[in-house]
C-alpha cells in the first residue's frame, strides 16, 4: 500500500501553525464553520494560511456554506482543496469543480456501503471523507466502527477521520481496506481546541510512516 498521508484539521493559530508544519504533514484543514470550537473566524489573521510551505496542501472545511462564498474564501486564502461537512448535493460539488478545485465530499461512517448514496457524489469528487455521524459535523472525538469500510461500495480514495487517537497509527495502517489514502487528526490531538499538541503529533506521524510508535 502507498504511505499513508496525514491530514491535521481544525487550525486557528499561526505559531502553532509553524510547529506543526515542521513534521511534514501533507495536509491542514481550516474550519469555515461559526458552530464549531475550531472555526478560524470572520476575519482571520491572514498569517495562518501565508505561514504554510507549499509542500502542505491547505483545505478549507465547510458546512452547507453558499457556493460563491466558497470560491471567494479559497480564493482569498489561497486554498488548496475544499471539504464539504454538510448535506451539500451533488451540484454544488460540481460547480466547484468546474471551478478547478479539488473536492472531498464527507460522509457517515456508518453510510460507506449506501450505495445509492455514494453513487452520487463518486464522480463530482475527488475525494471522499468517512466520520464519525454527529450532529456537530465533526470534532466529536469519536470513532465509528472502522470494521464498516469492510463494506465500502467505492474504491475512491478516501481520508478516514473521526477519534482518531495517537495510539492508532498501527491499527489505521493494518486496515485492509482499497482506497485508504489518508488519515484525518483532530480533537484527540489538542491541548485546547483549536490548538494541536506538537509531540503528540509528531510520534503520530512517525508512526504512520514507519510503523512503529516512538
Amino acid at each position: 500500500m502507498e504511505k499513508l498521508k496525514v491530514k491535521i484539521c481544525g487550525m486557528t493559530e499561526a505559531a502553532n501553525i509553524a510547529d506543526i508544519c515542521s513534521f511534514e504533514a501533507d495536509y491542514l484543514g481550516y474550519i469555515f464553520y461559526s458552530r464549531s470550537l475550531r472555526f478560524v473566524g470572520q476575519k482571520p489573521d491572514p498569517a495562518i494560511f501565508e505561514i504554510v510551505p507549499p509542500t502542505i496542501r491547505k483545505v478549507a472545511v465547510f458546512v452547507n456554506e453558499h457556493l460563491e462564498r466558497m470560491i471567494e474564501i479559497t480564493g482569498r486564502y489561497g486554498i488548496d482543496m475544499i471539504q464539504l461537512h454538510g448535506m451539500e448535493p451533488p451540484k454544488t460539488c460540481q460547480a466547484l469543480k468546474n471551478n478547478g478545485k479539488t473536492v472531498v465530499k464527507v460522509f457517515p461512517g456508518d453510510q460507506v456501503d449506501n450505495m445509492d448514496l455514494i453513487r452520487e457524489y463518486a464522480r463530482c469528487s475527488d475525494f471522499f471523507l468517512y466520520d464519525t455521524p454527529v450532529r456537530s459535523h465533526g470534532g466529536s472525538g469519536r470513532k465509528f466502527d472502522w470494521s464498516q469500510l469492510q463494506k465500502l461500495y467505492s474504491e475512491k480514495p478516501f481520508f478516514l477521520s473521526g477519534g482518531i487517537d495517537v495510539k492508532d497509527a498501527g491499527k489505521i495502517k493494518s486496515l485492509k481496506v482499497k482506497g485508504l489514502f489518508a488519515a484525518d487528526i483532530n480533537s484527540r490531538f489538542e491541548s485546547s481546541p483549536g490548538i494541536k499538541e506538537p509531540s503528540l503529533v509528531r510520534k503520530f506521524i512517525e508512526a504512520l510512516r514507519d510503523g512503529k510508535e516512538k
